[in-house]
């Protein structure tokens, strides 16, 4: 059965999920970490560098993670979920997904706009185009709403799914880790 027509979440769409999720959690934080400067220069200067060459790739996972998206739908809700609740998770998971275009693109274009190559792990390098400093200033404020629009929609979306586990209890979590349908437990 296709995620398509299943009220379950197919074992590609689970990994898509919790590689997407650890990645980009873990680069939401270096982000943070690198952009309120708590290191010194000579320690912030290669994990900046390691943080382009991974946000180049995450680019790549995104593009399909979002076409993955499109073109298997999302599996429709546990029955009994009010509308509000259907529509705040409409808005949450598409918000994460153009967040998750949105943000590595304009780290990379950020780079490259900005005069800066990306050495993508010494492998190759991306060549950077004409400098345009005002153009990167614009792209380096989208990169950072992007970050704590992700970060705050990733918030949003653990609370629901602990609210749907614990308070709930209607499986929706459990088709997420299983790929098991939901099945509404008695309380």
């Amino acid at each position: 059965m296709t995620d398509k027509t299943s009220a379950a979440y197919g074992s590609l769409s689970r990994l898509n999920h919790w590689l997407g999720a650890l990645a980009f959690s873990g680069m939401i934080i270096v982000g943070f970490i690198l952009s309120y400067d708590v290191l010194s220069r000579e320690t912030a200067g290669p994990i900046r560098d390691l943080h382009k060459a991974t946000g180049t790739l995450l680019l790549l996972f995104a593009l399909w993670r979002v076409s993955w998206r499109l073109v298997q739908g999302f599996p429709p809700p546990v029955p009994g979920v009010p509308a509000w609740q259907e529509l705040a998770s409409r808005l949450v998971h598409w918000g994460m997904l153009a967040a998750l275009l949105i943000m590595p693109l304009s780290g990379v274009l950020m780079s490259l706009i900005g005069g800066r190559p990306i050495d993508i792990y010494g492998l190759f390098l991306i060549p950077p185009f004409a400098e345009n400093r005002e153009a990167a200033g614009l792209l380096r404020q989208v990169h950072g709403y992007a970050a704590y629009a992700l970060a705050g929609l990733i918030a949003l979306h653990i609370l629901a799914a602990l609210k749907h586990a614990l308070i709930d209890k209607d499986g929706t979590l459990a088709r997420m880790l299983s790929g098991k349908p939901a099945t509404v437990q008695a309380s």
